[in-house]
């Protein structure tokens, strides 16, 4: 009889170890640095704030001018600014869950802005993005013309919202696919080739790429988390009650 409550002891901490173990990569800057993240493209662009958070006490902040130190390289084209994350795993066959928050304190203008995407590591080949015009959120094949899907009004400033994703990584367009949740909601299915060759490692950066303009422009990111499967990705963010910020 003594060996029963340690044996339900030894589950429920197995349990609660399974359960943590799910999780495997998460920025939440709750560090109070960008020190949780390996890279960080064009990085003058790149802080930590305290002033509107998604959860806990920090969020990480993206704000890009069309000064000099905003372009890429010296391309005069090109505003930019963007945190860098690339999963272990991303070779053929493999499937990666991933999801981020985000909130714009003012509405961004009425120009496209690449605010996620997917690119090959070796070859810098841009192969799946998320782009942002107005309040209009859509995703794409980066060589696209047009987009698989729109959302109009998604990204309404003055709210947390969450992005998630299921890749399953392929350079066969009948294999791979993604599969994108808008705060919760499945956008359903989209077939395509996720990789861009049978070698290269795929990498995916989240923040602020647009043409130069001389204009100020903030997102804030929080809530980045990796998981094993999509569930955990999609538990980290609560749809139902929606956080704003003064």
């Amino acid at each position: 009889m003594r060996l029963q409550p340690l044996a339900a002891l030894a589950i429920f901490v197995l349990g609660a170890s399974t359960a943590q173990a799910e999780l495997l990569w998460q920025a939440d800057f709750e560090s109070g640095d960008l020190s949780q993240w390996p890279y960080i493209t064009n990085p003058g662009g790149a802080s930590v704030t305290t002033q509107c958070v998604y959860e806990g006490r920090y969020a990480g902040q993206i704000a890009i001018t069309g000064d000099e130190q905003y372009l890429w390289h010296g391309n005069e084209a090109l505003n930019r600014s963007e945190f860098n994350y690339q999963p272990k795993a991303t070779g053929e066959g493999d499937t990666t869950y991933l999801g981020w928050s985000f909130y714009l304190p003012e509405p961004l203008l009425n120009v496209k802005h690449e605010i996620g995407y997917w690119e090959s590591d070796n070859s810098w080949q841009q192969q799946m993005r998320f782009n942002l015009t107005g309040d209009t959120f859509s995703f794409t094949r980066s060589d696209a013309a047009e987009p698989y899907w729109s959302q109009p009004g998604f990204a309404s400033a003055g709210v947390w919202h969450d992005v998630a994703m299921e890749v399953h990584w392929s350079i066969d367009p009948a294999r791979g696919y993604a599969e994108v949740w808008l705060d919760g909601k499945s956008m359903g299915r989209t077939q395509l080739p996720t990789r861009v060759n049978d070698t290269d490692a795929m990498f995916t950066q989240i923040g602020l790429l647009r043409h130069r303009i001389d204009a100020r422009e903030v997102i804030l990111i929080d809530n980045v988390r990796a998981g094993t499967n999509i569930t955990e990705v999609l538990a980290a963010f609560d749809a139902t009650t929606p956080k704003s910020c003064p």
